[in-house]
């Protein structure tokens, strides 16, 4: 039997709250974009915003990652001893 933590729970209303506050972000997009004419450049626009944004956030965790493999290659990470057992 699976006991719910205090950190699932939160969990859970985050997920939650985030998923209701983009449903509602969306349904304002769309109510404003029905009031505009419709030559396209708002979902164009959207569109260049919507991919910008993805690929700000790939970039993130390359950028990191290139960082820690520079750190190793350079020798700077962290040494971890040797321990030896002897056997008596």
């Amino acid at each position: 039997m699976l006991r719910a933590t205090k950190l699932g729970t939160t969990t859970k209303k985050v997920v939650n709250i985030m998923m209701i506050g983009m449903v509602l972000a969306g349904v304002v997009v769309f109510a404003v974009m029905g009031k505009t004419n419709t030559d396209g450049y708002v979902m164009s626009k959207l569109f260049l915003i919507f991919f910008g944004v993805i690929i700000t956030f790939q970039i993130i965790p390359g950028i990191i990652l290139f960082g820690v493999m520079i750190k190793e290659l350079c020798g700077l990470g962290r040494k971890e001893t040797e321990t030896v057992k002897l056997n008596k």
